[in-house]
């Protein structure tokens, strides 16, 4: 009798599955997909999606940063152009502090935030942003750029927030009065030396374009006596405008 029962009891140990160590990023999706995502509901991305090398991937999130590159940036941080192809479902992607100096082609049209900080970026032309039609936030920050090519904001009808301070520009970014969703502006810290009263906001005052909550243009060359009061005539509040501080 005692024989079959320690029999019994050595079972459930048999049939047990081997021991599979499992990383961090795991043990992660195990908790977060279990909540939002049903049984039956397919992979985030198709199997055949592969994280970028060197770069850290968890669920629709990409982060690849403080990389240290060689002489080809983009390939040797793993991002690219075309990297994330295979990944449809990504929405944010954070590429900072690298040595890129253009934005990747190729990224994937889910993508709602894209974040390419403290590179070495010099322009963003027409081609830059095409096929991002859902990106809601764009990060720029800390890079060369000198020059936004006409309508390549274009490209990206849905944008509320562009940060494109601690750059080389010598003009507003064109477009923006054109952009319906944009409320955040980021250009202080450029060599900005006027803004004229179209360009931020569209003719008259009858427009139906959301209203800014933040503009930016401190440490810029430009005098703030010099702007007509009816360039932020779409500014949601006179507190949301940042001028002078220029040295």
């Amino acid at each position: 009798m005692k024989v079959a029962v320690f029999f019994l009891l050595l079972l459930p140990v048999c049939w047990a599955k081997p021991f599979h160590q499992k990383g961090l990023f795991e043990f992660m999706l195990e908790d977060e997909g279990s909540a939002d995502l049903p049984t039956d509901s397919p992979d985030p991305d198709p199997p055949g999606a592969v994280c970028p090398f060197r770069c850290q991937c968890h669920l629709r999130v990409v982060q690849c940063s403080d990389l240290e590159l060689g002489t080809n940036p983009l390939k040797s941080s793993g991002v690219e152009n075309g990297a994330f192809q295979g990944m449809k479902k990504l929405s944010y992607i954070r590429i900072a502090d690298t040595n890129i100096t253009t934005i990747p082609r190729g990224l994937p049209p889910s993508l709602t935030e894209l974040h390419l900080d403290g590179n070495k970026i010099t322009k963003i032309d027409s081609e830059s942003l095409s096929g991002l039609a859902n990106l809601a936030k764009l990060g720029l920050s800390f890079n060369s750029i000198s020059a936004v090519d006409n309508g390549s904001l274009a490209s990206i009808p849905h944008l509320k927030e562009l940060h494109l301070d601690n750059n080389e520009l010598a003009k507003v970014p064109g477009g923006l009065a054109e952009h319906k969703y944009i409320q955040v502006v980021y250009l202080h810290n450029n060599k900005i030396a006027s803004v004229g009263p179209s360009d931020f906001c569209p003719p008259g005052y009858n427009t139906k374009k959301a209203s800014y909550s933040g503009v930016s243009l401190f440490s810029n060359p430009v005098q703030y006596w010099e702007i007509q009061p009816s360039t932020f005539r779409c500014v949601y509040e006179r507190s949301a405008i940042q001028l002078g501080n220029y040295k």
